[in-house]
């Protein structure tokens, strides 16, 4: 029996790559909590998207629905304007509901799709992981699946799935737009 392990997922076209390289070596069970995407349509566009990529892999999902958008602000406004502290902190209110969910669930090891995006400081959701899994007795896998990411690109466009054009949030929304 392979070993279970819980993946953060940020979206639907992450997981398809990052699930097809763990199928082999462990039983992966995504976890989506993400209350940094706003606006709220981008959330629903994107859970729907997920939903559809989860249900054609045919792997299993638990779905964190909680959508608190005031105390992911709260935690993230400070840092508006300094990227690196202001995703430090979102990387961590994410991947800290992982390790609890992995946790209650007693799972051992957890990781994110969000390893595979290029568009990700994988460096600090490395360095995240890792001290969220001390805290918690738990094992962060670092997967870099970077390499991988043109190919998932393009089983995105085959499937003609949704793809953003931002991280999630407001603030890379705004980057993006080079009005912060």
């Amino acid at each position: 029996m392979k070993e279970k392990i819980v993946i953060h997922v940020c979206c639907g076209i992450c997981s398809i790559i990052v699930f097809d390289f763990l199928k082999n070596d462990f039983e992966p069970i995504g976890f989506w909590y993400n209350p940094n995407i706003h606006p709220y349509s981008e959330y629903i566009r994107r859970l729907q998207t997920c939903g559809y990529v989860f249900n054609r892999i045919n792997k299993s999902i638990e779905w964190n629905l909680e959508y608190d958008i005031i105390e992911w602000f709260n935690s993230v406004l400070p840092f508006a304007k300094d990227k690196k502290i202001r995703c430090g902190k979102c990387y961590q209110l994410r991947l800290e509901k992982t390790a609890q969910f992995a946790k209650n669930a007693g799972i051992k090891i957890f990781s994110t799709t969000m390893l595979y995006s290029i568009h990700q400081d994988c460096e600090l959701i490395k360095n995240k992981g890792f001290e969220i899994a001390e805290k918690y007795e738990l094992t962060f896998l670092p997967l870099d699946l970077r390499q991988y990411y043109q190919k998932g690109q393009q089983i995105a466009r085959e499937w003609k799935l949704y793809r953003q054009k931002y991280c999630g949030c407001l603030f890379s929304e705004l980057e993006r737009e080079k009005i912060l």
